[in-house]
């Protein structure tokens, strides 16, 4: 395997300074004025010297760096420039994966043909990168994320640095132990004992490591040593699509409103049609005058179609009027508006069509599927009655529950441990990422549909074997199994 790893640090800072290059002759501050009560989003590399990062106090920072200029964040704007960060990959490979904002992975095995040697593909990302978007990237290639990482990181902004095979372990070598994802206490108990780089960590026995730390530690060796065997996952769907209109002119009438809402849900269903996504929930937000109105409503089941977000942002606006104090809620849609300055309307989050095969509806069978399930609601309320029916109809899918999962070199489930019992992983079936952030509970998942032998009841099934869903919970670092049958 081979990975391209195109890194643009401090990219808010750098799309700023694209649009206005005066803003060059001062340390600048992103996140708003000083004043507000927000925090830092990003900073230049001059007022990160005097201790400001992102997450501080705008007040804060304005202690630490009073030369600094502030300015609000521009979170479409960051989003157009990361978006051309990844089509800049695109262009070579269709496997890319981001990773943060301004940090994208792309697997560029194969490509010599095409492109010749890798540092004239990093030559070529970094020319593309700079063309589409104004931004001096660095790119590392290497023989694994970890280190291609570290290879952009060594390289100057617009340039690359390039890893030869099998001189992974070289390359990390020197770098601090701090480097690697491990809990800082890890870290002071290996300081203590002089161990300060990767190499020095490296040359240290693995079954040593794993029986001092615990089983964590043992991939954080397998980095230290260049050896990372995660693949580059394919580009998980983006957080938001989201269509605005700023009107010089405000609005009064609703007619001219619900036009432009139902235009803006018909370019939004166009777009995540033709990404292969779709949206779990609309979000509407008005601006009139010093207020401002936003509200979501979950789209069940999930869907692309421009009518039926349409709809609900139709619904939304209704809400909208119906809560206005000064209008009459027998016919509100009737009532001119106050001045609408600016309208917004957001998809999200997002997940891949493809999950939508689970649904009956998509069955191979379609017809013979429904007869069956009909069939069996009639037997079940001649025998149970219909409120048992109506009951049962209100319980949702049992919840996720938590399973000690054991993966290979490849990084995929090879077996689960469940009530007391290893069972086995015949095969992987699909996995995919999910990677969304819904009324502000961000997700990060790692999906794997399994064909599972003897789990929990080995006669369920012909043979004991079962098909499953486990996913890892990225930001808990814990397996969980999913109840329901797949």
């Amino acid at each position: 395997m081979k990975v391209a790893c195109i890194l643009a640090i401090h990219l808010p800072v750098q799309v700023e300074q694209h649009s206005n290059p005066s803003l060059v002759e001062h340390p600048l501050i992103l996140g708003g004025r000083p004043w507000d009560s927000g925090v830092v989003l990003d900073c230049c590399s001059e007022a990160a010297a005097t201790g400001v990062h992102p997450g501080m106090h705008l007040a804060q920072a304005e202690t630490l760096c009073p030369t600094a200029r502030f300015l609000p964040s521009r979170e479409e704007a960051y989003r157009i420039a990361h978006q051309a960060l990844v089509a800049a990959a695109g262009r070579f490979t269709p496997i890319v994966e981001t990773a943060g904002l301004g940090f994208v992975y792309a697997q560029v095995s194969g490509l010599e043909r095409i492109t010749g040697s890798d540092t004239e593909l990093a030559r070529r990302l970094s020319i593309d990168t700079y063309s589409t978007s104004g931004l001096l990237a660095r790119v590392g290639v290497a023989g694994n994320k970890f280190t291609a990482e570290q290879a952009a990181l060594a390289a100057r902004p617009g340039n690359e640095c390039i890893v030869s095979p099998g001189e992974e372990r070289s390359f990390l070598s020197p770098l601090p132990l701090y480097t690697l994802p491990a809990d800082p206490e890890m870290c002071r108990r290996l300081a203590k004992l002089g161990i300060n780089t990767l190499g020095a960590f490296a040359a240290l026995p693995r079954t040593a490591i794993v029986h001092q730390f615990g089983p964590y530690a043992g991939p954080l060796y397998d980095l230290a040593c260049g050896v990372d065997p995660r693949p580059v996952q394919p580009e998980a769907p983006p957080l938001v699509v989201e269509r605005r209109r700023v009107f010089e002119d405000p609005l009064f009438d609703v007619q001219p409103l619900l036009a432009h809402a139902h235009q803006m849900a018909a370019e939004l269903g166009e777009e995540l049609s033709h990404q292969g996504y779709q949206a779990e929930g609309v979000r509407l937000q008005l601006k009139a005058g010093s207020k401002v109105y936003a509200a979501g409503v979950p789209v069940k089941p999930p869907s692309a179609d421009p009518e039926k977000l349409g709809r609900l942002a139709g619904r939304l606006l209704d809400q909208w009027l119906s809560a206005e104090p000064d209008r009459t809620l027998s016919s509100p849609l009737t009532n001119s508006l106050i001045e609408v300055d600016a309208l917004t309307l957001s998809s999200y989050p997002l997940r891949p069509a493809y999950l939508a095969i689970t649904q009956p509806g998509l069955f191979a069978r379609e017809q013979q599927s429904h007869e069956q399930l009909r069939e069996v609601l009639r037997g079940l309320r001649t025998r149970f009655g219909e409120l048992v029916i109506v009951k049962a109809s209100l319980i949702g899918p049992p919840p996720s529950r938590p399973v000690e999962v054991t993966t290979g070199p490849d990084g995929l489930p090879r077996a689960l441990v469940w009530r007391d019992q290893i069972h086995r992983v015949a095969a992987v079936y699909e996995s995919w990422r999910e990677r969304r952030c819904w009324w502000g509970r961000p997700v990060e998942r790692d999906y794997f549909r399994l064909e599972i032998s003897n789990l929990a009841r080995p006669t369920d099934d012909a043979g004991g074997r079962q098909v499953r869903v486990v996913f890892r919970d990225l930001r808990a670092d814990q397996w969980l199994l999913e109840q329901r049958r797949i």
